[in-house]
Parts: structure tokens; sequence; C-alpha cells
């Protein structure tokens, strides 16, 4: 009886060692095709796309981000240039005023062939700013020197946008400058700013502007007209003897004014 049970186990024994050596194929198999996937991805994957592509835009977005920066530093200079030959200007300093525009211009002409004609995308911003500056001064100095306003084309540096928003600029200066000559009564120079200044409203009415920066200053020109028309009337009143009072009132419109009337009633 045991004899005859021996051989049947050693089948089994067999069998188990069958089955284990399947498994360990089946394992060595399976840990096999892992190992060949990732590289099955990184194939798919370099078909797909172009890796050295992105790498392309990565470095000209790094580029433009480095020209970008030294327009806004240099656009700084050139604005701070045309803000003091503004101020040399209101003090008579024509000199001083010419040697800072001529410097302003080379930064600006550095600017224009150095950086936009890379990148001319990057003319918005920091240096229209700059060159609205620059174009003001030029038209603040043209108008003290010659009692006119200069043409576009005196700025072939500007573009329309810079000029027109320059100009609007300009008549800020030229409302200072009035209020200096009514100080000292010269009232023919504060008409003569008063008339350029309205000359210049009427030509931007024609325009049918969009909503934008040239807008807003558009906006605020017909302040800067009231403000010259308030320093002739006043020049009137005391021409003729008539006080005015501190809130810009004579005595003459006190008197003269309904409203006022009805309110003391």
């Amino acid at each position: 009886m045991l004899s005859a049970s021996l051989p049947a186990a050693g089948n089994v024994c067999l069998t188990l060692r069958a089955i284990k050596s399947a498994s360990r194929s089946q394992t060595k198999l399976l840990n096999t095709s892992r190992c060949c996937i990732p590289s099955a991805i990184g194939m798919a994957t370099k078909a797909l796309l172009d890796e050295s592509d992105f790498q392309t835009m990565g470095q000209d977005m790094a580029r433009y981000d480095e020209l970008r920066e030294s327009v806004i530093k240099q656009s700084r200079d050139v604005g701070k240039l045309a803000k003091q030959a503004i101020f040399s200007l209101h003090r008579s300093d024509f000199k001083g005023a010419s040697d800072k525009l001529e410097k302003a211009e080379k930064f600006a002409a550095a600017i224009r062939d150095d950086i936009l004609a890379e990148e001319p995308n990057l003319r918005h911003g920091s240096f229209s700013a700059a060159m609205e500056e620059y174009a003001e001064a030029i038209l603040f100095r043209g108008y003290l020197l010659d009692g006119r306003l200069l043409p576009s084309t005196s700025l072939p540096t500007c573009n329309r946008e810079e000029y027109l928003g320059g100009v609007l600029d300009f008549t800020g200066e030229l409302n200072r400058f009035a209020v200096a000559k009514a100080t000292v009564r010269d009232t023919n120079a504060v008409q003569d700013c008063k008339d350029l200044t309205e000359g210049i409203f009427g030509q931007f009415l024609q325009y049918d502007m969009r909503n934008g920066a040239i807008r807003k200053k558009f906006d605020s020109l017909k302040y800067t007209l009231r403000k010259m028309e308030t320093l002739l009337y006043e020049l009137s009143l005391a021409k003729s003897g008539t006080p005015v009072r501190s809130d810009g009132r004579s005595d003459l419109q006190e008197t003269e004014d309904p409203q006022t009337h009805n309110a003391d009633d």
C-alpha cells in the first residue's frame, strides 16, 4: 500500500514545480513588459510634439522680457529729460532746454534703432509716453520762439498718436505760461494762449475719437480753455478797476446775478 502511493506523491511534486516555473516565467515576462512601457511612452511623446520648438519659444519670451525692461528704463530717461527741458523753458533757459532735448532725442533714437527695430510692439507703453513728453517740450519751445503750434512734420521721431498726445499736454504748459503772463498784466500774451488753445480744441472736435488715452486728455482740454477765459475776464476787470474777490467773482457779478438776489429775498 505504501509503495503504491509513492508515484502519486512524485507526480504531485512535479506538478508543483511546473506551476512555480510557469509563475516565474509569467513574472519575468510582466517585469519585462513594465520596463518597456516608459520607452514606448517616450517614443510616443517625441512623435506628438517638438520639444525644441517650445525651447525656442521660451528663449524668445525671455529675450522679449529683457528688451521690454530695457525700453522701460531708457524711456524713463527720455521722459525725465523732457520734463527738465520744460522746467527750463518756463524760466527762459532756452540753452539748457535745448541741451536736454538733444540728449533726449539721442536716447530715443537709440531705443528705436537698437530695440524697436527688433520688437516693434514695444513702442506702445513706456516709449510712447516718453515721446509724448518729448513732443510736449518741443511744441512748447516752438511756441515760445515762434508763437505758433509746430506741425507734426516737425517731429519726425513721433508717430501720430504721440504727436496728438503731446499737443494736448502742451496746452497744460500753455495754461501755466498764460498764468505767469497774467500776473504781470500781459493781456495780449494771455489772449494769444487762449486763441491757440481754442483753435486746438476746435480741431480735435472734428475727430471721432474712441475711448483711450487721447480721448481722456481731450476731455480735460475744455477745462484748460475755461481757465484761460477766466484769466482774460479777470484781467479785464482789473483793467477797469473792478475788484475781484478770492472766489474769482467780481462785485459787479454779485450785483448783476439774479440768483443772488433771489437768495437774498
